[in-house]
């Protein structure tokens, strides 16, 4: 691949004065190569390009070579190649690399045999910059093994590892003894900068005070580019904090070989051939998040690429703000916003930007703003508040799902027009406010479709688990006014938060009520979420509800419970005030209620307009106690039906009458939810088996007729329960089964019963002569051979004997 020369000519004049770059053409004059070793070699081994150093070895071949790209006629053009060669002297792959600092090796000998064979690069080149990657052209040659990556490594550093005695040349021993290495104190050790494990040569490693290690690359070359030229750019990676940290040396190795693998898997011949190595300073930006005059975000769909953008909202120095990230890691950013343009500039230079030499490393973006649009005041999804008063957002985030004939808004004008449309497969709402000759408001809510599965108990209603948030402590599962919706809900902060306490079992939960000046507020958790639509605790906007939009704000259930219990106490406190002096005080008392619902916001208090909505409901009211005592609901039902979509709302509060009064304490503990298993009623041939009882499973009847046991009917406790009833006419039982509702998830519950039969006279008979064939007993439970004609045992059955 040709370069285009007069831009070459130009960049080789621009690097005389731009620091920021490194020799990477490769195209001005090469020079001798001497290789380092800790005894002073000054034999000569090749060449090498300026700046660079090849890893030649002196008493080995020579690993790089100089590669002519262009014509006879043409400019010089000229690559560095590398390749792994083998030395025949001491049995040993080489690697081929060339670096920016100092390539060592070390071996010592005796006789054909090598040890402490060791090498790498230390140093590298005085540099201050932050360059964000590297890009260079390159041919790779893996045919003598496809399994050998080449490397390119690069670092930034600062301060200085020494290492002591480190051994730094090739020792030539004889027959008899071995060679031994001259040993030197060596300054930053490709190993020790990059924090990888010493080799056994060379001793204890020190740094310089603040010495860092700034960025990184590591990256392999695993693939034969056929002969081709390809063209790669890697990114620097700054090691975390170290973005601005400042830089005093950088080093780049280019090698044909695994660098830090293990030498017996360097392959002979394989080779790497680079050109056009550069330094690349990003002058872009990476993210640009311009607000509006309210400080809302405004998604401009930024590409780094794109440097106009137009908002449809005007400037307010005080509460709008344009906030960005910049690609470049030494990258500058100026910004300054124009009143008569209505443009906010953001002028991005490269750290590499020079306004004579490299005037092309800057990027102006430039976002015009408009003037003031309508807004939305109030927006409510399926009894979700998603704009409550204070907040000034545009795009919510909502974990359920939406319900788009549940959506109701309010716009700041009455001559705006709201358009509504939802993105079934983003799942997302958007609603764009727009009036004559302003600018629109998009408002956007993306739903996350997060449901819970299906329950037959509520999560966590034992309050064992708690969140670990200091600021909103609650039993996991459970909701208070932390999570309250609606216009007041700025207010909960203040508002009376549910306490761990020590429960019946483990832990339990304590809610209480409180004044609030204006009004008492009573204490309140609720499986749902909290609507605080009014500062009037009576208000109608004030409610539990179950929100469907939040996966947090629900319990799909699937049971139909018969019951719950509790186990609670309470402590009244004092109630407010009556209009009339002399109207007697009703007594104070806490309330836990569980209401099962269809596929609807339903609320707690409830309303008549979702009477439709409505399963089924069980409540119990706990007056005064000291002691923690259980207490029983039972469910009743307004439909036989269960829905395809059931909910259910369980809210607990310090009194039923909201606002009534203050200082109450709820205490709370193992709610659990009871199915029946067992029967109501047994009955044969349409009357009550005698004797009967749910907690009785055995029964015996005496009947000389085997069908009346098809004659058993039952009746079951549970409202959701199953019967199974089998008649086992061979052994004159009949067995009947009862599950409880949630027997799927809980299969112990259920309840067996049996009715066994016995006949009131014999079921056969036998002969007297025929009798010592059989096991025959009298009634007393003598065995004889020859019974008189009457009533025996016979082979464990009554029988008659003739």
């Amino acid at each position: 691949m040709k370069k285009n020369y007069a831009l070459l000519l130009l960049s080789v004049a621009a690097l005389t004065a731009n620091a920021q770059q490194i020799n990477g053409d490769f195209d001005s004059a090469w020079e001798k190569c001497v290789p380092w070793d800790s005894k002073g070699n000054t034999t000569k081994k090749g060449v090498q390009p300026q700046g660079w150093h090849m890893a030649n070895v002196v008493l080995a071949g020579t690993v790089g070579e100089k590669i002519t790209r262009s014509a006879e006629d043409e400019p010089a053009n000229y690559a560095v190649k590398v390749k792994n060669i083998y030395n025949s002297a001491v049995k040993q792959n080489i690697p081929g690399y060339f670096t920016l600092g100092t390539p060592w090796a070390t071996a010592e000998t005796k006789n054909l045999s090598v040890r402490n064979s060791d090498g790498g690069t230390f140093g590298g080149k005085e540099f201050t910059y932050h360059p964000d990657a590297i890009s260079f052209e390159y041919q790779r040659d893996n045919s003598n093994g496809t399994d050998e990556p080449a490397t390119v490594l690069a670092y930034l550093w600062n301060g200085t590892w020494t290492q002591k005695d480190v051994p730094g040349n090739t020792a030539l021993g004889a027959l008899t003894w071995w060679g031994n290495a001259t040993r030197v104190d060596m300054e930053n050790r490709e190993r020790n900068v990059l924090g990888i494990n010493k080799t056994a040569t060379g001793g204890d490693v020190t740094k310089t005070e603040g010495a860092t290690l700034v960025a990184t690359i590591d990256h392999a070359i695993t693939e034969s580019t056929e002969g081709e030229w390809k063209t790669d750019t890697i990114p620097f990676v700054y090691k975390k904090g170290c973005e601005t940290a400042g830089v005093e040396n950088i080093n780049v190795i280019f090698s044909s070989a695994n660098y830090f693998g293990p030498q017996s898997d360097i392959k002979k011949g394989n080779s790497l051939t680079v050109d056009n190595v550069k330094l690349i300073y990003y002058h872009a930006l990476s993210s640009l998040k311009p607000t509006d005059n309210n400080g809302n975000d405004i998604d401009i769909n930024f590409s780094p690429d794109t440097l106009n953008y137009t908002v449809e909202s005007t400037y307010d120095p005080y509460w709008t703000t344009v906030g960005y990230t910049k690609k470049g890691v030494g990258a500058t950013v100026e910004t300054a916003y124009d009143d008569l343009t209505g443009q906010y500039v953001l002028t991005v230079k490269g750290e590499d930007y020079d306004a004579e030499t490299n005037p092309e490393a800057m990027s102006v973006y430039t976002i015009q703003y408009q003037k003031a649009a309508p807004t939305l005041t109030s927006l409510n999804v399926a009894g979700h508040e998603f704009i409550p008063v204070g907040n000034t957002s545009t795009d919510f985030t909502a974990t359920g799902n939406c319900y788009t004939d549940e959506i109701s808004y309010v716009a700041s004008s009455e001559k705006a027009t709201v358009e509504q449309t939802y993105n079934e497969a983003e799942h997302k709402l958007t609603l764009t406010v727009s009036e004559a000759g302003c600018p629109s408001s998009v408002y956007t809510v993306t739903f996350e479709g997060q449901s819970k599965e299906v329950a037959y108990q509520i999560a966590n209603a034992d309050f064992e688990n708690w969140t670990d948030d200091e600021n909103a402590k609650i039993a996991e599962g459970w909701n208070s006014f932390d999570t309250a919706a609606g216009l007041f809900a700025s207010f909960a902060s203040m508002s009376p938060m549910p306490q761990k306490i020590e429960g019946y079992k483990g832990n339990g939960v304590r809610i209480v009520s409180k004044d609030m000046w204006v009004a008492y507020a009573n204490g309140n958790i609720t499986t749902g979420h909290i609507n605080m639509g009014s500062a009037n605790p009576a208000d109608a906007t004030n409610y539990n509800f179950t929100d469907r939009t939040d996966v947090n704000g629900n319990m799909p259930f699937a049971g139909r419970p018969d019951a719950f219990e509790v186990y609670a106490r309470f402590t009244p406190g004092t109630a407010k005030a009556t209009a009339d002096a002399e109207q007697e005080q009703p007594a104070l008392q806490g309330r836990v209620q569980l209401i099962l619902h269809k596929d609807a916001a339903y609320h707690d208090p409830e309303i008549a307009e979702m009477a439709d909505e409505k399963v089924g409901s069980a409540n119990v009211l706990i007056p005064a106690t000291e002691e923690w005592t259980k207490f029983t609901g039972e469910f009743s039902y307004t439909t036989d039906a269960t829905p395809e979509v059931q909910y259910l709302l369980a809210s607990a509060t310090t009194n039923p009458v909201p606002g009534a009064s203050k200082d109450d304490q709820l205490d709370l503990d193992e709610l659990r939810l009871i199915y029946y298993s067992t029967l109501k009623d047994l009955q044969i041939d349409g009357k009550t088996v005698e004797g009967f009882s749910p907690e009785k499973t055995e029964y015996a009847i005496e009947s000389d007729n085997a069908d009346i046991l098809n004659t058993i009917t039952v009746e079951k406790k549970g409202v959701g329960a199953s019967v199974e009833k089998n008649v086992d006419l061979t052994n004159n039982v009949c067995t009947i089964t009862v599950k409880g509702n949630d027997y799927g998830v809980n299969p112990s519950n259920k309840t067996v019963y049996t009715v066994k039969l016995t006949p009131t006279t014999s079921i056969g008979s036998v002969s007297a002569d025929n009798a010592a064939n059989h096991k025959t007993y009298t009634l007393g439970g003598v065995r004889i051979n020859k019974p008189a004609a009457g009533l025996y045992i016979v082979d464990g059955k009554k029988k008659v004997m003739k």
